[in-house]
């Protein structure tokens, strides 16, 4: 069963950062902002399950906001740095689109969606429960991108299951996390039919 602890770390603009947990398995995503922070919700699930270990840190991309965590975060959760296959991030694993990276008692899946940057990349849990978006897709909202590859990125994600929960990298919606299904219906980004209604809605991109 994944457990996920969403943690508002600050950072350059109000960042999430994600302790994600099933079985003995653990993974961080995205570190950033206030390390202090992971450190603490890493220390109480070790408190709650001695037996837990670090197995990735896995990044949705490489701006600088959603990386600057790395070093202080191997401090205590040493475990290797996994980016997509697209990046030029310095990393010690580049995943490929549809990947599943063993985790628990189920995996990860790393579907690479390219438009915000071109090494953005999603990772889906295997039992459909998380998915995190980095900035590609926000509760309500996605990210700066170039128009074609972010529309075929919708796309991609439109299809997964409803039952999925977004959890993006920033605190920018009206709530914290959102039901993708809910999520197809409310923003418009996602929602768009075709890449023209697309990018006309970008045009009001704030």
């Amino acid at each position: 069963m994944f457990q996920i602890h969403q943690i508002n770390v600050g950072g350059l603009d109000s960042n999430f950062s994600y302790l994600v947990r099933n079985g003995n398995a653990a993974a961080v995503v995205d570190p950033c902002g206030e390390v202090s922070k992971i450190r603490n919700v890493w220390k109480n699930a070790k408190q709650m399950c001695s037996s837990l270990s670090p197995v990735y840190i896995l990044l949705t991309h490489s701006h600088r906001d959603h990386v600057s965590g790395i070093a202080e975060l191997r401090d205590f959760f040493d475990a290797p740095v996994c980016a997509s296959c697209l990046t030029d991030f310095p990393c010690d694993r580049k995943v490929e689109d549809g990947e599943r990276l063993p985790f628990g008692d189920g995996f990860l899946e790393c579907i690479l969606t390219q438009g915000h940057t071109r090494d953005s990349v999603c990772y889906r849990t295997s039992d459909d429960s998380a998915l995190f978006t980095g900035d590609t897709l926000f509760i309500g909202c996605c990210g700066f991108c170039k128009a074609e590859p972010m529309f075929e990125s919708m796309t991609r994600l439109k299809a997964l299951p409803d039952s999925l929960t977004v959890y993006s990298g920033h605190d920018y919606g009206d709530q914290p996390s959102d039901s993708l299904g809910r999520q197809k219906i409310v923003n418009p980004y996602l929602s768009a039919g075709t890449l023209p209604v697309f990018r006309e809605r970008l045009r009001h991109l704030e």
